[in-house]
């Protein structure tokens, strides 16, 4: 039996606030020394993404821009034809998220036609950017190269109501994330999860149980997909309000909270 895990990252496998890629690299390490496939599915761009996997010498499949697009290297499936799919670089890209462009050009129109005062990444320098993540500026400038999405770092609270019911009335949507929120043309992350499930199941001949490990409100998509979803807890001590049936709720914050998923699943299917 084939196991994969697909895993948020920021709260998740890593600690947003203070990051120790050692503890991640131990983590990924021994999910890679056991077999199991690790995919991560991130609201992270493709540059962010790949920055930490060339950290941990992790080379899989990975899904950016909350499902937007998903990168495969090429010789990964030995037997699954990737249908809509193109080469890049030694990796097919799979697209299912429409064009940043497009997005800021609603956003453009919104600003002008509106009085609602917010800022996205693209309308921010790399040093203002830093200043208001307090990211360094080399991830910042990662966090800004977005294909398929825009991240919104700062609105008036008072407007986001009359923001969401506007972005949604032009067919455009919001998926909240830990400290900012992201504007897409309709993917989350289910819609990339499912065409990798699907991969898999053709790969392996249905010998497979897939697995996921979130912590927040946009990784419900990808939760309800799975056949053992896993849930870790959020800063605060608390889980995010997601209902849906075999939910696992992971007593542990972040890293912590994955390290125990990691166990359960080595376990399986003796779990629990």
């Amino acid at each position: 039996m084939q196991k994969v895990i697909f895993t948020d990252i920021d709260g998740t496998l890593l600690d947003s606030r203070s990051p120790d890629m050692d503890k991640v690299k131990e983590l990924v390490d021994m999910t890679l020394q056991n077999g199991i496939h690790l995919i991560f599915c991130s609201s992270k761009t493709e540059q962010e993404q790949n920055k930490i996997k060339s950290q941990i010498y992790l080379h899989e499949p990975y899904i950016v821009e909350n499902g937007a697009a998903i990168i495969i290297p090429v010789n990964y499936f030995k037997k699954t034809k990737l249908p809509n799919s193109r080469i890049s670089q030694e990796n097919y890209i799979i697209e299912t998220g429409g064009s940043a462009i497009k997005i800021r050009s609603f956003l453009k129109k919104i600003r002008e036609n509106y009085d609602i005062d917010f800022k996205g990444v693209s309308d921010l320098s790399v040093s203002e950017l830093s200043n208001i993540t307090k990211l360094s500026q080399d991830y910042a400038r990662r966090m800004m190269d977005r294909k398929y999405s825009e991240t919104v770092v700062q609105i008036d609270n008072k407007k986001f109501a009359e923001f969401a019911r506007i972005i949604e009335k032009e067919g455009l949507r919001i998926i909240p994330g830990n400290q900012y929120f992201d504007i897409t043309l309709g993917n989350d992350k289910g819609t990339a999860v499912k065409i990798m499930i699907d991969a898999f199941r053709k790969e392996f001949t249905n010998n497979v149980i897939f697995f996921a490990i979130g912590d927040s409100k946009n990784d419900e998509s990808m939760l309800s997909l799975v056949d053992f979803p896993m849930l870790v807890q959020k800063l605060d001590g608390s889980w995010e309000d997601l209902k849906f049936d075999k939910l696992n709720m992971i007593n542990g914050v972040g890293p912590r909270g994955w390290e125990i998923a990691l166990e359960l699943i080595l376990k399986y299917p003796n779990t629990p």
